[in-house]
């Protein structure tokens, strides 16, 4: 599909580096999508395109290419692109912790922000060194001094908003992201009775945060219990996704005895991973995270979810048979994963209503408005 002509007063929506299409770059692109609905023109703004971003989009959308490598680089490029746009043309939205950074430096002020986790999820407390400690906490006081020039702080979970208060000093808006559209959900939900195999499910980047090692470590734990869990429920647990920890994390499930039932598939299509969500009767997701769209997702097709309270999606799954919410450490995770497959196996979701979901274009016509993007309607 061919680019537009980008436009210097449409809304811009800054993404700092597009490496592969994930959580923030989805939520991006439903934005622009619903802009482009309503008629109010966008651009998306980057560092560095990868992954040729447009492609993802069913619309036409203009995608501008700083090509800046290196952070006092990049600081400047986008000071030359705040100031390439005419006087009252509409303030950015900024998707993430970083632009935020270089936007301040930068000099602009009263910019939004889209804060998608805290910097408490950026590198563990326990193994940060001194020098990184402080590198940091000069960073939040920076990023702080941005976010309260006048714009908009949003989040979607109740823990971002108060990593937020604790960091910046901000009252963030909390607009909870959405997942499938009303169409799509209406078409793909089904109630899925385990009458074989049980198809358990993780959808995630590869990584320490999405705690896959617990997973591997229950099911060892149940598999290697008296009676095993195969004995029980025949088992298979398809993880989609790449990332660093992907050659160690299918070494580790070999080394406890469960690598026959592990299958990870590494970077899905879109078709192969529709498919791997029609086998599925059970998706995990114990991660902590700011917040966690694929549960929204597998509930709207009528998958059961396990997660951890630490995802900001847990705010509003905490009172319902389709969600099993984990909380404490990895000692709790064998028991809540047990139970969890018993709900499913049982089917003690299958005769109450899903929870109320949000959906994307809830979600992007609240942000929208937040950010003033919307003309104000006329008496």
């Amino acid at each position: 599909m061919p680019q537009p002509t980008p436009t210097f007063d449409s809304r811009p929506i800054v993404i700092p580096e597009i490496e592969q299409f994930g959580g923030a770059e989805r939520s991006a692109l439903a934005l622009a999508r619903w802009l482009h609905d309503s008629g109010l023109p966008c651009q998306i703004v980057t560092y560095a395109d990868h992954c040729n971003f447009a492609r993802y989009a069913t619309h036409p959308l203009a995608v501008v290419e700083l090509k800046a490598v290196g952070a006092r680089n990049r600081i400047k490029a986008f000071g030359r692109y705040i100031q390439s746009r005419p006087a009252g043309s509409p303030q950015p939205l900024l998707s993430g912790y970083q632009p935020a950074l270089h936007a301040t430096l930068a000099g602009l002020r009263g910019f939004h922000t889209l804060v998608h986790d805290s910097p408490s999820l950026f590198s563990d407390p326990a193994t940060r060194t001194l020098r990184s400690g402080i590198r940091l906490a000069i960073s939040n006081r920076i990023v702080a001094h941005g976010l309260r020039s006048g714009g908009k702080t949003i989040v979607t979970s109740e823990y971002l908003r108060s990593e937020c208060r604790k960091d910046f000093g901000v009252d963030a808006n909390i607009v909870r992201m959405g997942g499938l559209g009303a169409a799509d959900s209406a078409a793909l939900f089904r109630i899925r009775p385990v009458t074989g195999e049980l198809r358990l499910l993780s959808v995630c980047r590869i990584e320490g945060n999405k705690r896959i090692d617990w997973m591997l470590r229950s099911l060892a734990e149940l598999e290697h219990a008296t009676p095993s869990l195969s004995t029980r429920t025949n088992w298979r647990l398809d993880l989609a996704g790449r990332g660093a920890l992907l050659e160690q994390l299918a070494a580790m499930a070999a080394s406890l005895g469960i690598g026959d039932r592990v299958h990870f598939h590494g970077f899905v299509a879109d078709e192969d991973l529709q498919t791997l969500y029609n086998q599925a009767h059970l998706f995990l997701m114990p991660a902590v995270q700011g917040y966690g769209i694929p549960a929204i997702e597998s509930l709207q097709r009528g998958i059961p979810v396990l997660l951890h309270r630490e995802s900001g999606v847990s705010d509003i799954l905490l009172d319902t048979p389709w969600a099993t919410v984990l909380t404490g450490g990895s000692d709790r995770m064998t028991s809540a994963l047990a139970a969890a497959m018993d709900g499913v196996v049982s089917g003690r979701h299958h005769s109450v209503p899903l929870p109320p979901l949000p959906t994307e274009n809830d979600w992007a016509e609240h942000v929208a408005r937040l950010c003033n993007w919307v003309p104000a309607v006329q008496p």
